[in-house]
């Protein structure tokens, strides 16, 4: 019973990472071109992705702590970020992939699920 709760831990701390890492990088991108002139703008993301690591660190150890497996975990996580990438994107840019991003996009989940099904 404890790898579940382990388990379910470890999924809504992935979650919670990768969306705060997603939003750090972005938010980041959209910052102004002169970094040297507003080095106090990147305190927000910096301390974002910051706790993203801490909560996915924990993600992988109860990840493995449930399953005993790092590739299920690494899977998990992959998973997560090429389904939650794309909406994080989209919510805070408003823009959809081009053409290359998206083939690039597809290609690269069709290659996950190859991985996880073969």
């Amino acid at each position: 019973m404890k790898n579940h709760y382990y388990m379910a831990a470890a999924l809504i701390l992935m979650i919670f990472g990768e969306i705060l890492t997603i939003y750090s990088e972005v938010y980041a991108s959209k910052l102004p071109d002169h970094p040297l002139e507003t080095p106090l703008a990147f305190l927000k993301p910096i301390a974002l992705i910051s706790l993203a690591g801490i909560s996915l660190i924990f993600a992988y150890w109860l990840g493995y702590q449930a399953t005993g497996n790092i590739w299920i975990v690494t899977v998990a996580s992959l998973t997560l970020l090429l389904i939650l990438e794309p909406i994080v994107i989209y919510a805070m840019m408003r823009e959809l992939p081009e053409r290359g991003a998206l083939i690039g996009f597809i290609l690269g989940a069709t290659g996950l699920i190859a991985t996880v099904t073969l």
